[in-house]
């Protein structure tokens, strides 16, 4: 989300993922560990160990998404998780607006995609698993509510299972919802730029930048 990556510091965790060089700050750690934790302070080492790996997934499969549509597009990637999310850098690839709109795409989709693979996942395990239009998950199952659906799954009997569970579908889909939105500098407002500027160029920015702010101030009513 970030515009910009953070500076390297020696806390940095580095790996590949596909040939694609990733980079995690250390502040990515601190923020889903606050995160994490209940306003009491109470939260079981459970419930916050499946955060941390349900965040850390979800965020890395998210920028996946963007960075494999950058690399299809020529480019040559790498990814930063920082202290507010992530963020897919490619100086190399094609600027075309169709092109950039498919790679902001990308990100959501695949958050997407990873959803319905755990809920899929639910049900080959033969637990029960559904959604319906409500604002309470129904009785005797677990899971989440979402814009007014709750979606549920029959419980397993690890507590950590459960947490990881509705966690990934929470990050996933309302994350992904969210982040859809035409709000800088979420993905949705880069796709809004993008679709705004293909016929005005420079007035499309600015237009890009008033809807920004009025759907942003929306959300804050």
């Amino acid at each position: 989300m970030l515009l910009s990556e953070p500076p390297p510091t020696q806390g940095d965790l580095h790996f590949r993922v596909a040939g694609i060089p990733v980079r995690v700050h250390p502040f990515f750690w601190l923020v889903t560990l606050v995160m994490g934790l209940s306003g009491r302070g109470d939260t079981p080492p459970a419930a916050l160990v499946a955060w941390i790996v349900v965040v850390f997934v979800s965020i890395l499969v998210h920028e996946l998404g963007h960075a494999l549509l950058q690399r299809k597009f020529g480019g040559r990637p790498w990814i930063t998780l920082h202290g507010i999310g992530g963020l897919a850098s490619c100086d190399d690839c094609d600027r075309r607006p169709s092109s950039q709109i498919l790679i902001s795409l990308a990100g959501p989709a695949a958050g997407f995609f990873l959803a319905a693979i755990v809920f899929a996942a639910i049900k080959l395990s033969g637990h029960h698993a559904g959604w319906t239009s409500s604002e309470v998950v129904p009785a005797g199952v677990d899971g989440v509510i979402l814009f007014g659906v709750a979606v549920y799954f029959e419980p397993f009997a690890s507590f950590a299972a459960n947490e990881f569970v509705r966690n990934m579908l929470w990050v996933n889909i309302a994350w992904g919802l969210i982040n859809l939105l035409p709000v800088y500098p979420l993905d949705g407002g880069r796709i809004a730029r993008e679709v705004l500027t293909l016929r005005h160029p420079r007035r499309g920015i600015v237009w890009s930048y008033q809807l920004s702010a009025v759907v942003a101030g929306g959300m804050a009513l």
